[in-house]
């Protein structure tokens, strides 16, 4: 099944948008498509210049907005959720002793983003174990964004027991309203429990933005559908192209159709393993 257009569309903002008028435009762009939600992620330390009139814009147009923002913009994002202007309004920290930053601390209606790494996924239980003591219930782990060369991350299959392990004994998720892209990391997080999306998602329900107003299936599978300001994103989204890709992305990848696992895990992360193998057949790493 593909739909018509996207139910969730992630846009990261440019981190040099010193005029209001370009993200207006693309603002516009994302509300003709008439998504449900857009995933807006800062990633400058502060917010752009006119950034509000982007929410406003957004709010005229029946679009929920989850805004993720680095700490340096909290003082200026602080009243956007009781303005009506974000759904949900979420800190980026990438360390467990960021909970207890004082510009932000003791206000209920923050919730973390962490982006999980090779430097840090151990935090986790610790994460999970100190943000109710924070006040703080609802937890992000949001998808790597693998628009450049940046290597893809992954736990193996012994460091998912690992994860497994050290989250039960921490216990504390079961206080969290949590949010988790990676289905090999969802399984440490929810032993013996399905991964709820049904395979992937990416040029279906979700599609993606980048800063250079790159059009991807998903933040994390870089194959570049178009660019928005040369063609609309309605336009982008009613390709050849990403009809294409989609129709591909249906069929498990050739390496998996033998794994006793697929009608599981249903080839795992498809960006990931596009990025390791430079083909849609390969099977995702996080396998092995």
């Amino acid at each position: 099944m593909e739909l018509a257009s996207p139910i969730t569309i992630y846009w990261d903002l440019p981190s040099d948008a010193d005029e209001p008028s370009g993200l207006l435009a693309i603002a516009a762009d994302i509300i003709a498509c008439r998504p449900l939600m857009v995933w807006i992620t800062g990633t400058a330390p502060t917010l752009p210049d006119g950034f509000t009139g982007v929410l406003e814009q957004f709010r005229e147009g029946s679009v929920s907005v989850i805004l993720t923002i680095p700490r340096g913009a909290f003082e200026s994002a602080r009243g956007f959720g009781e303005q009506g202007l974000v759904r949900e309004l979420l800190l980026a920290v990438d360390r467990v002793d960021q909970l207890d930053a004082e510009e932000w601390a003791e206000t209920a209606s923050v919730g973390i983003s962490f982006a999980v790494t090779s430097r840090n996924w151990r935090e986790l239980p610790d994460l999970v174990r100190q943000c109710p003591g924070y006040g703080i219930t609802r937890l992000v782990l949001p998808m790597q964004r693998l628009y450049g060369d940046e290597p893809p991350f992954f736990l193996t299959v012994r460091e998912q027991q690992e994860l497994a392990d050290a989250l039960d004994s921490a216990a504390g998720a079961s206080k969290l309203t949590l949010t988790i892209h990676d289905p090999f990391i969802w399984r440490a997080f929810n032993p013996g429990v399905p991964f709820p999306q049904g395979g992937c998602q990416a040029a279906n329900t979700m599609i993606a933005i980048a800063p250079d107003g790159g059009v991807y299936p998903c933040p994390t599978l870089p194959v570049r559908l178009g660019t928005v300001g040369e063609a609309s994103l309605r336009e982008i989204i009613a390709s050849a192209a990403k009809k294409e890709l989609r129709q591909k992305l249906l069929e498990h990848p050739g390496a998996c159709r033998e794994c006793k696992e697929l009608a599981e895990c249903r080839g795992g992360c498809r960006g990931r393993a596009y990025v390791v193998h430079q083909s849609l057949e390969g099977e995702d790493p996080a396998c092995w």
